[in-house]
């Protein structure tokens, strides 16, 4: 439950549905709820998903940076590494994926949202790191693609001196993590990417509410009701 001033909102969950949904009380008293559906309170609630997206997502990282802070964390696409501890490892890596889904679902086309981040309203030193993590979204976390950041071969090992059956087996190789290092030029640039969305909200709300609301006076409100 939020309070602001005598204004209280708390969320609800139908148990039998899932349905979810706000109520809003002023002085504990129910209120009316309407939705504004005007073309710029659509884009707002747009941008309202993305910074939601965003939130997560550094929520996501800072926590594989908390978790790995004393254990060691690779990633060496040429290199290999026996990674000491896989159980945690996987789990971090289930939020390490996650983040890069929701970061580049904030610069995709999402049906529904009508809005979405370009690269362009990045600045200049966050753009070499924003296709980074990009490529790391399309080659690990969605799909296997050209860069190889994950593989998997079938082999066979052959005693040279044929005192043995063969071996047969496979290698797979799927990076753990990224180093703490590249973790937190992530953190900073989905910051980044945050503070231009919270931004883009801040401004957007202030045109919502003057522009579509305001003018239109509280009688007009009312008789939506």
């Amino acid at each position: 439950m939020k309070t602001k001033d005598q204004w209280t909102t708390k969320a609800i969950v139908e148990p039998n549905t899932g349905k979810y949904y706000r109520k809003y009380f002023f002085k504990n008293q129910p209120a009316h709820r309407i939705v504004i559906d005007t073309p710029k309170a659509v884009i707002l609630a747009g941008y309202r998903l993305i910074e939601k997206d965003l939130r997560c997502a550094i929520m996501w990282l800072s926590h594989i940076k908390e978790q790995l802070k004393d254990e060691p964390s690779f990633i060496d696409p040429i290199g290999s590494v026996e990674t000491p501890n896989k159980e945690i490892f996987t789990i971090m890596k289930g939020l390490f994926v996650a983040s890069l889904t929701f970061y580049g679902k904030c610069f995709a086309t999402c049906e529904g949202r009508k809005v979405k981040l370009e690269k362009t309203n990045l600045d200049r030193k966050f753009q070499e790191e924003h296709a980074n993590a990009i490529e790391y979204r399309h080659n690990y976390a969605a799909h296997s693609g050209a860069k190889k950041l994950e593989q998997a071969v079938t082999i066979l090992a052959l005693d040279k001196k044929k005192e043995s059956n063969p071996y047969f087996g496979h290698e797979l190789y799927q990076p753990d993590l990224i180093s703490l290092d590249d973790l937190k030029r992530f953190v900073r640039l989905f910051e980044h990417a945050k503070d231009l969305t919270d931004k883009k909200i801040e401004l957007l709300s202030d045109k919502v509410y003057e522009e579509d609301i305001l003018p239109k006076g509280s009688d007009y409100w009312y008789s939506k009701t």
